[in-house]
């Protein structure tokens, strides 16, 4: 029997008995090996051959599907690929009809001709499928590391809002890498949950946050290129200006500004604000471009800018908007600008009645504007720029000493900013205290009072929420203790003075000039307070006087000071000297002056008591006969020299010239008589002075006609 052994081309059952067993048609078991056909037992080289299982227990062939995608690797049973895609041998290989015989028996194996057409379609799907997998595989991978970008992003925000500045600059930095490496943002992926937001918007967000921490750490050379990129970027976008490039817009011009490029952002704001549509966004950069010419100095031009700015407001929004009165009060900040350069400058007399009239201009229209915009108030409730434009209305009537019309204006702007800001707002308090500044103005009696509630709660409450040493708190306690001062309660203006003062001493940086007024007020104050407070007065205004007799020994204030120095030293025992070489350095001082006024005639006064009082009888009525004969004309100068001539008619009866002093009294009183009111005590004390050198007169006659008649009837000579 000739047996020849082909690789397999049958069904399992054949399969399975290769090999192993063949049976004739006679029912004789035959089993032939690979051995006796004469071939190798190439286990690697059969297809589906499995060392681990006999040739009876072999899986089943695979079965032949075009819906079934085939894996990359193995068939559809997981095992290993053989170099057949079937159960049968490829056609090309061995021809339509095989022959095989088993002892006398041929078997014939027909299997039709596989069109190449099929074979095509198969792969073409094989490919189509692979492919796709590819893409899914790619896809899923891209997700996933778009999740991991924005955890990353979010990770930085975390860290800048926690001020972790190192950490997130240092994550900022390994983000972004990859995308500056990418010639397209395009190129990346990061995911964004955001509808509207784009990979490159959820980018530049990054940069433009990234740019915002380098600023908050005072970074702006860092900080320009990276914000600078981000405007370019938005800068192209179509359409009108986004809210995004809004903020890199002001970002960047934030940052120009803080290394004092205010050229730069100048430019790039006249850009913005020279586009062709006027909306809102135009006005807001017409703003930015007053404000950076006025960082430039150039104050005559951003009041043109911002002039045309609040008139375009106005003429879109109405007097009532609260952008068209923040133009408002801008503009009248640029006018109060160039008054204060216009009080500051010179020139002959023809640019001096030119710079008049330009601040009577400028004042003119400061005070149009503000009570346009005060008249807005009529809402419900004034908005806190109609209240701040109150304010600068009621400072502007009462720099005009118009403090009346400044009360009417401060009483409802303080009442309002009560109500919106509270009692204790810096504001609030700013306001109420001009309040009473301004009721102190009017110089009555009742206002004084009415000041003095409003400025004392406004002091105590600075007192208590500021710190020492603030300055506000200390101008509150000057001004009360002025308002002390007019109502004559010097115990109280006494303890405001001695508050500031306290505060001044201890302020660090204070000017030297502000603590000698504050020392200067408080000697003034004790002075007020007649003798009982001469010992306080001298130990204040002494130090005081000294410096300032050896830098300025003829000023006005240092003679002013000097007068009180010399009167309190004149009440206390065994200082009379001192007094008197303080009141003489200030009579001469007076003296150079060449003024005959008031304070030169209560000088000569001070001087000659005290001559006076040391028995140096004749330069005392040398003195006071100086001052009695000036010729005064006001009435407190009349009075002052009504004391020189009370005390020049005591020197003469002092130098027994008791005619003289009759003829100085009688004039004194005379002239007492009709300038003071009735009942007045210095002219009762002229009277009395009257009536003792009357006295003194007749009982140095009796002594004289006395002596007289002893000589005769004693014939003494």
């Amino acid at each position: 029997m000739e047996r020849l052994f082909q690789p397999y081309a049958g069904n399992f059952e054949d399969y399975a008995g290769m090999g192993t067993s063949s049976v004739h048609e006679d029912r004789r078991d035959v089993r032939p090996s690979f051995e006796d056909v004469g071939m190798e037992h190439d286990t690697v080289s059969t297809p589906g051959y499995f060392p681990h299982l006999s040739y009876g227990e072999m899986p089943p062939p695979p079965v032949e599907s075009d819906s079934d995608p085939l894996p990359e690797h193995g068939n559809n049973s997981g095992y290993h690929t053989s170099s057949y895609t079937s159960s049968e041998p490829s056609p090309e290989l061995y021809g339509s009809i095989r022959e095989c015989s088993s002892k006398d028996k041929k078997y014939h194996y027909d299997r039709a001709n596989r069109e190449p057409e099929d074979w095509r379609k198969q792969l073409q799907t094989c490919q189509r499928r692979l492919k796709d997998c590819q893409s899914a595989k790619e896809a899923a991978a891209e997700v996933a590391e778009g999740e991991i970008e924005s955890l990353r992003i979010r990770l930085f925000h975390s860290l800048k809002e926690t001020k972790k500045y190192d950490d997130a600059e240092k994550l900022y930095h390994e983000i972004v890498k990859q995308y500056d490496g990418a010639e397209n943002l395009n190129d990346v992926t990061v995911t964004c949950k955001h509808p509207i937001k784009s990979e490159n918007t959820v980018i530049l967000d990054l940069k433009h946050s990234f740019a915002g921490m380098l600023i908050e750490q005072k970074k702006f050379q860092e900080a320009e290129p990276i914000s600078k990129a981000v405007w370019e970027k938005r800068k192209h976008c179509p359409g009108p200006p986004s809210e995004a490039f809004k903020a890199s817009h002001r970002q960047l011009c934030s940052i120009l500004c803080a290394v004092g490029r205010h050229r730069d952002a100048e430019k790039i704001h006249l850009g913005m604000y020279q586009r062709e549509t006027m909306d809102d966004w135009a006005l807001e950069n017409g703003d930015e471009v007053c404000q950076r010419r006025k960082e430039q100095g150039e104050i005559e031009r951003a009041k043109d800018m911002q002039r045309e700015v609040w008139k375009e407001r106005l003429r879109q929004h109405g007097p009532r908007d609260s952008f068209t009165i923040r133009s408002g009060l801008r503009l009248v900040g640029f006018l109060e600008k160039l008054v204060d350069t216009i009080d500051h400058q010179g020139g002959n007399d023809a640019k001096r009645r030119h710079h008049i009239s330009c601040k009577q201009a400028y004042e003119c229209e400061i005070e149009v504007i503000l009570r346009e915009i005060w008249d807005t108030r009529l809402h419900p409730e004034p908005t806190t720029d109609i209240l701040d434009a109150g304010h600068k209305l009621g400072v502007v009537l009462f720099l005009q000493n118009k403090f009346s019309d400044a009360e009417v204006i401060f009483i409802p702007v303080w009442e309002g900013k009560k109500r919106r800001l509270g009692d204790r707002d810096g504001s609030t308090m700013s306001t109420g205290n001009m309040l009473g500044k301004a009721l102190y103005r009017q110089g009555k009696q009742e206002t004084y009072l009415r000041a003095v509630d409003i400025l004392r709660g406004i002091w105590l409450a600075r007192q208590t929420m500021m710190m020492n040493g603030d300055s506000e708190a200390i101008s509150s306690g000057e001004d009360l203790a002025q308002t002390y001062r007019s109502l004559g309660d010097w115990p109280n203006a006494e303890r405001a003075y001695k508050w500031i003062l306290h505060q001044k001493v201890h302020k660090l940086g204070c000017p030297t000039r502000e603590i000698d007024d504050a020392r200067w007020n408080l000697g003034q104050t004790l002075f007020k307070q007649g003798i009982n407070k001469d010992h306080e007065t001298e130990l204040v205004l002494g130090d005081l006087y000294r410096q300032w007799n050896t830098s300025s020994p003829n000023s006005n204030l240092t003679l002013e000071c000097g007068q009180m120095l010399a009167q309190s030293l004149s009440t206390q025992n065994g200082r009379t000297q001192e007094a008197l070489d303080v009141a003489l350095d200030v009579f001469n001082g007076r003296g150079a002056s060449g003024e005959r006024n008031l304070a030169y005639l209560d000088s000569g006064r001070l001087y000659g008591s005290l001559l006076l009082e040391v028995e140096k009888y004749a330069e005392a009525e040398r003195i006071l006969e100086s001052m009695w004969e000036h010729q005064a004309e006001r009435t407190e100068d009349q009075k002052m020299r009504l004391k020189c001539g009370h005390l020049y008619g005591q020197v003469l009866a002092k130098r027994h010239k008791y005619p003289d002093a009759k003829r100085i009294l009688d004039a004194v009183a005379a002239a007492q008589g009709a300038i003071l009111p009735a009942g007045v005590p210095e002219i009762a004390k002229t009277l009395r002075l009257l009536e003792d050198v009357m006295r003194q007169e007749k009982e140095r006659k009796r002594v004289k006609r006395n002596s007289g008649w002893r000589k005769g009837k004693f014939g003494i000579s």
